[in-house]
């Protein structure tokens, strides 16, 4: 199954952040003002010298944190703001290398900028802005440390620690940033996901994000079936798509042996002593609890997953299985995710309510037109129905015309009680796996077979379970199967098989009008006839098996 089209993309790339949030641009822009004129305060209080050059590159940067306030503030900032940090840190280095006084001060303003790239816009924007300082760290402060031996331990220190923070604050950053990046795409998923589109467009849109955003080879989002929610898999194959039922009633039996809490499990190599299990809460281990996930990862074709209770209130409704092909996710990854299950829920049930509610509100309609119809289109057939008993009774039974009344009495009442089974159906609901085909081809062919004197024989099972719709439309071909044999042929007898083959109807209709004629009937075939069977995404083939006698055959899949 695709996502539907109505569902409406989210435009966030699976692999880098989505920008900082508008309160924390602000705040940058906040705190680089506050930074300048710090800047610019020490140096004129600890220089007895005024320095052009630095004095020069601190009022630039005044000015343009300045002007960058402003912006924020007035509501006209970019969305992305990221090249503000590559200015920041460049000009941190140059500060530095102008103004030897103030290094260690200017080292500290670095780890803001590397900080906030790797909150906002990933972990490899802030290693790359790593890079950049501790490049110019190297360039600035290499030749003193390769030609001057004398340098104190303190200097040798300084260089070191000046070198390994920028580094160290993007990886110290990094789990910071994976939350901000999942409370924004949480947020982006309320946003743009419409429940109105369903449960089914949801969820399938729900995994194909959830993969994206986590690099995953699989996600399944697998939902109670006894509820009639579905099991949607997005693998990097195949898109997003429902799984059968054989294979959701499959993953529901493994995740139940799960317990309520996120469960990873990597299925390792037998030289290797790791445990293979491991539960993210404060519960002991179950001893079986590898089997089930070395069968649910068998199942979805991955070496590593990540099994996520979707529980609330301590009732359980489903599961979310992240797989991977490779030993993958850290710590702060999956409990990143298991932070914003409870959210993802949310917009499930919000999805799973709006279906229950026009499941309702079209109940109720429904019961509405069906007492209409009890009340209105019925009450005309019943006054036929009496009307044709009332004249067989005044006809007496040695009448030869009395066995006609009576047919046209039986054809009524069968007309009378098709019509009440269908008000009935349509007032309860009942539209799957019903028995309504075979009754009303049934009637129909007698019917026809009395009104137009051509001999039917019908071949079909007792029972054809289909939905009402189904049948409804398969009614249709053969009634006009019927119609198209009686005004284009002079056939006096029908051959009709009803049957199902491999999860597929085959409807075959034979006549004997090449019989009578002494020659092949002409080439016909109904354009309304081939129409119904392609809305129905079935075929239709018209041959002559026997020479001169006409056979059609429709296949419709189940």
């Amino acid at each position: 199954m695709n996502p539907s089209p109505s569902t409406q993309k989210l435009t966030t790339g699976p692999t880098s952040g989505a920008g900082l949030s508008v309160e924390i641009r602000r705040f940058s822009a906040g705190m680089r003002v506050i930074t300048a004129l710090l800047c610019t305060v020490l140096f004129f209080s600890t220089e007895n010298s005024i320095d052009a050059r630095v004095l020069a590159v601190l009022l630039a940067y005044g000015l343009w944190s300045a002007w960058l306030l402003w912006v924020e503030a007035s509501g006209r900032g970019l969305r992305s703001a990221l090249w503000s940090y590559w200015i920041d840190v460049a000009w941190s280095l140059m500060l530095m290398k102008l103004w030897s006084a103030g290094a260690l001060l200017m080292l500290i303003t670095l780890v803001q900028p590397v900080v906030l790239a790797s909150i906002g816009y990933g972990i490899t924007q802030g290693l790359l802005l790593s890079l950049l300082a501790t490049s110019g760290l190297i360039a600035y402060n290499g030749s003193d440390l390769m030609n001057s031996p004398s340098l104190g331990w303190h200097r040798h220190i300084q260089i070191m620690i000046m070198l390994a923070l920028a580094p160290s604050a993007a990886l110290i950053a990094r789990p910071m940033g994976i939350r901000f990046r999942w409370s924004t795409l949480l947020s982006q998923l309320e946003a743009q996901l419409d429940p109105r589109h369903g449960l089914h467009p949801i969820c399938a849109e729900l995994v194909e994000r959830l993969r994206g955003a986590t690099q995953a080879n699989v996600v399944a989002l697998v939902l109670p079936s006894s509820q009639g929610a579905p099991a949607m898999i997005a693998s990097r194959e195949d898109g997003s798509f429902r799984a059968n039922a054989e294979v959701h009633a499959r993953l529901e039996a493994l995740l139940a042996q799960m317990p309520a809490c996120t469960v990873s499990y990597v299925r390792r190599p037998w030289w290797d002593p790791r445990p293979s299990t491991r539960l993210y809460a404060d519960l002991p281990l179950p001893v079986d609890l590898s089997t089930p996930l070395a069968e649910l990862a068998l199942t979805l074709d991955v070496r590593c997953l990540h099994a996520l209770s979707l529980t609330r209130y301590a009732h359980q409704h489903g599961h979310i299985v992240v797989g991977y092909s490779s030993q993958r996710g850290a710590v702060y990854d999956v409990s990143a995710l298991a932070d914003v299950v409870p959210e993802l829920l949310r917009v499930v049930e919000q999805a799973a309510l709006v279906d229950q509610l026009q499941e309702e509100s079209a109940g109720h309609e429904r019961a509405r037109i069906g007492r209409d119809l009890h009340d209105s289109a019925i009450q005309p057939y019943l006054g036929l129905k009496y009307a044709v008993e009332s004249v067989a009774l005044r006809i007496p039974r040695d009448n030869p015309a009395r066995a006609e009344v009576d047919s046209l009495a039986d054809l009524v009442n069968g007309e009378v009680a098709a019509l009440r089974e269908l008000i009935s159906g349509l007032r309860t609901g009942n539209d799957q796996g019903d028995n309504a085909l075979v009754p009303a081809v049934r009637r129909q062919v007698r019917r026809f077979s009395v009104l137009f004197g051509i001999d039917i024989v019908l071949e079909c099972p007792d029972k054809l379970p289909t939905t009402r719709v189904m049948a409804s439309s398969l009614f249709h071909l053969v009634n006009e199967v019927l119609n198209n044999i009686r005004k284009h042929t002079a056939a006096r007898h029908i051959w009709i098989t009803l049957s199902v083959q491999a999860s597929m109807i085959k409807l075959v209709v034979r006549d004997d009008a090449g019989s009578l004629r002494g020659h092949p009937a002409d080439d016909f075939r109904p354009a309304s006839l081939s129409e119904r069977v392609a809305e129905l995404n079935g075929t239709l083939h018209i041959g002559r098996p026997d020479g001169p006698n006409t056979e059609l055959v429709i296949q419709i899949p189940l």
